[in-house]
């Protein structure tokens, strides 16, 4: 098929469009990676953009050795796992039962999440609500709260119940419990749907910041995200953030982007993982036909 001269063009302004928004996007990753790789008198020289000057392990090495980024770090992975887990079984199991129009209540069920998503009670009674039940300065203030959310329990719903009846219907027929049906039919076909789900919560449960401000004050149970934050915060402060002699080496500049790199780097390897079920599973959780 011959393609014509408007279409060329449009072709070439599409490219070039889209290497843009590109370029602008990965810039600023880049550049705070040159940046914490960079030495003191690389940053100092401003020209540092997207290459380290001067290429210096020190803002790395800076922040390993300090034992809270490793704590912190230890605690965000628990989080993240345990609560990824916990909520992805939770999901399952409740959009499996929400996408079966013979459910009792249904209807009922669905409008509750419906409130709930559009409508949030509130920072002051969650705050309370959190207290209430002994999961102040805990980490689990930070997993429990957050196991289900019903955007993500719609999607899954919604893919759940484009799968074909017969499947079911044959495994009843062979005596299949609802049980052996979910594990062995249900959760395999739908395995891209549930992996967009994982990223989903995964990162969701790695960037808690804000619950953690307000729930969590023993330094030994606070996530990466709030060690990021007080790194940042006092940064210019070297006084109990490990080898003072290191530190003096160390522009803060260079502490703060070596601190966000590493906060970055472990969720960013989740994306690889499940990049081929991430487009064809939103795409069939969000899309009924």
């Amino acid at each position: 098929m011959k393609i014509s001269k408007g279409e060329k063009i449009f072709r070439v302004i599409n490219t070039v469009f889209l290497l843009t928004i590109a370029a602008v996007s990965v810039f600023p990753i880049l550049n705070i990676l040159a940046r914490s790789l960079s030495s003191t008198g690389g940053i100092a020289s401003g020209k540092v953009y997207i290459t380290p000057i001067g290429f210096h392990w020190g803002g790395w090495l800076f922040i390993l050795k300090r034992t809270n980024f490793l704590n912190s770090f230890y605690n965000s992975v628990f989080i993240t796992i345990i609560g990824t887990v916990i909520a992805i079984i939770i999901t399952t199991l409740t959009a499996y039962a929400l996408s079966k129009p013979y459910l009792k209540g249904r209807k009922f069920f669905i409008f509750l999440y419906i409130f709930f998503m559009v409508f949030d009670i509130g920072i002051v009674p969650n705050f309370f609500q959190i207290k209430a039940f002994g999961l102040f300065n805990s980490i689990w203030s930070l997993i429990l709260p957050g196991l289900i959310n019903p955007y993500y329990l719609f999607v899954l719903k919604t893919s759940l119940e484009q799968m074909p009846e017969s499947l079911e219907e044959a495994a009843k027929i062979d005596g299949a419990s609802y049980t052996r049906i979910l594990v062995d039919i249900v959760v395999p076909v739908s395995k891209a749907s549930i992996a967009t789900i994982v990223v989903f919560f995964s990162v969701n449960y790695w960037n808690k910041y804000f619950d953690a401000l307000m729930y969590i004050t023993d330094s030994s149970k606070k996530p990466i995200t709030l060690f990021l934050f007080e790194l940042i915060k006092l940064s210019n402060d070297t006084e109990g953030l490990g080898d003072i002699s290191l530190a003096a080496t160390i522009s803060p500049e260079i502490m703060d982007a070596s601190a966000v790199v590493l906060t970055v780097i472990p969720i960013l390897l989740v994306y690889p993982l499940m990049q081929r079920y991430f487009t064809k599973g939103v795409m069939v959780g969000s899309i009924k036909g």
